[in-house]
């Protein structure tokens, strides 16, 4: 809940896109950014790191269409083994949000908000920020693109075989 209340924050701070196109008979062409669902076949059934909200806006274009979609699944798989490898261990349910924005001509700027994360959590947060803000080549086709991702994480079953102490 905190989460979707914190990407609600976020996406409400953005800058907000034109309305979109209308054709000659008045219908729209198409909605506020989007979002996107892609397929995952890389995943664990049992991974602790979900992806749950993968979206682009931009203020620039309504339809999100200055981001070729090459580049968004790019971001896709490039961020989310970071998220996995990072809180693979975690021992604690909480959310990371991340916002890449792109531009055709600079590196990729990064954010990342954290939401109900415990303590202990502090380093697997720092190694994650440090290797996901280190992903910077990532551009738009023109204007200015945000790509946010949103992770849930939650306890890390333990392995088999191991030892409870």
């Amino acid at each position: 809940m905190m989460v979707a209340l914190a990407l609600s924050l976020l996406l409400q701070a953005l800058p907000q896109p034109p309305a979109a196109a209308t054709t000659p008979d008045g219908q729209q062409q198409c909605s506020h950014g989007m979002s996107i669902q892609l397929a995952d076949p890389t995943a664990a059934p049992d991974t602790n790191v979900k992806l749950e909200k993968f979206e682009i806006t931009s203020p620039d274009d309504g339809c999100a269409r200055n981001i070729k979609p090459d580049e968004f699944i790019r971001i896709n798989q490039s961020v989310k083994p970071v998220a996995r490898k990072a809180f693979a261990q975690s021992q604690a349910s909480f959310g990371v949000m991340v916002r890449y924005t792109l531009t055709p001509d600079k590196p990729a700027a990064f954010n990342m908000q954290v939401a109900q994360a415990a303590p202990p959590e502090r380093d697997r947060l720092a190694l994650f920020y440090k290797q996901a803000s280190a992903l910077k080549d990532f551009h738009s086709t023109s204007g200015t693109v945000y790509v946010v991702l949103q992770f849930n994480i939650v306890p890390a079953k333990p392995r088999k075989g191991a030892r409870a102490r």
